[in-house]
C-alpha cells in the first residue's frame, strides 16, 4: 500500500510540470493605454466634488492661526520694502534671531555638561558595582575553601565602593 502511494505521488510530481507546459496559453497581459489598463487616465468625474471650495471645517481650522498668518505676512511685506522702517524691522528681526540662537547654544552647552556629569556618575557606579562583585566572588571562593570568616561576612554593598 505504501509503495503504491509513493509511486503515485512520484508520478504526479513528474506529470504536473509536463501538463502545465502543454496547457493552452492564456490571453496576453493588459496592453498599456487600453481601457483595461489601471494606469490609463479616466474621464473626469461628472460632478465636481468641491475639495477646493471653502468649507466650514477648513475655515474652523484656519481661524485658529489666521492672526499669526496675517502678522507674518505684514512683517514680510514690511521687510520687502526699501524704506528705513524696513531696515529697522530687519535689524530687529536679526537681533531677535541672534538672541534666540545664543539662547539655544547656551541650552545645548548646559545639556552637554549635564550629560557629561551623568555619564561620569554612571561610570563611577558601574565601576563600584564591578568592584563589589569582584570582592563577593573572592568571598565566595574563600568560603568554598573552608574559611568560615568569609562565609559569615555580609555581601558587599556597591555603595561602599563608590569613589
Amino acid at each position: 500500500m505504501l509503495k503504491s502511494l509513493t509511486l503515485g505521488a512520484a508520478l504526479f510530481a513528474l506529470a504536473a510540470p509536463l501538463a502545465a507546459q502543454t496547457a493552452a496559453t492564456t490571453s496576453p497581459p493588459t496592453q498599456p493605454g487600453s481601457k483595461d489598463d489601471p494606469g490609463t487616465p479616466r474621464a473626469p468625474l461628472p460632478a465636481d466634488r468641491g475639495y477646493d471650495k471653502p468649507q466650514v471645517r477648513t475655515e474652523a481650522i484656519n481661524a485658529q492661526t489666521r492672526d499669526d498668518v496675517a502678522r507674518a505676512n505684514s512683517t514680510a511685506n514690511i521687510t520687502n520694502g526699501s524704506s528705513a522702517t524696513a531696515a529697522a524691522v530687519q535689524a530687529d528681526l536679526q537681533a531677535q534671531y541672534n538672541a534666540d540662537m545664543a539662547s539655544w547654544m547656551e541650552g545645548m552647552r548646559t545639556r552637554g555638561a549635564i550629560n557629561a556629569a551623568n555619564q561620569a556618575e554612571y561610570d563611577r557606579r558601574q565601576r563600584a558595582y564591578a568592584d563589589a562583585m569582584y570582592v563577593w566572588r573572592m568571598q565566595v571562593r574563600d568560603c568554598e575553601r573552608g574559611y568560615q570568616f568569609a562565609c559569615n561576612r555580609p555581601t558587599p554593598n556597591p555603595a561602599d565602593f563608590i569613589r
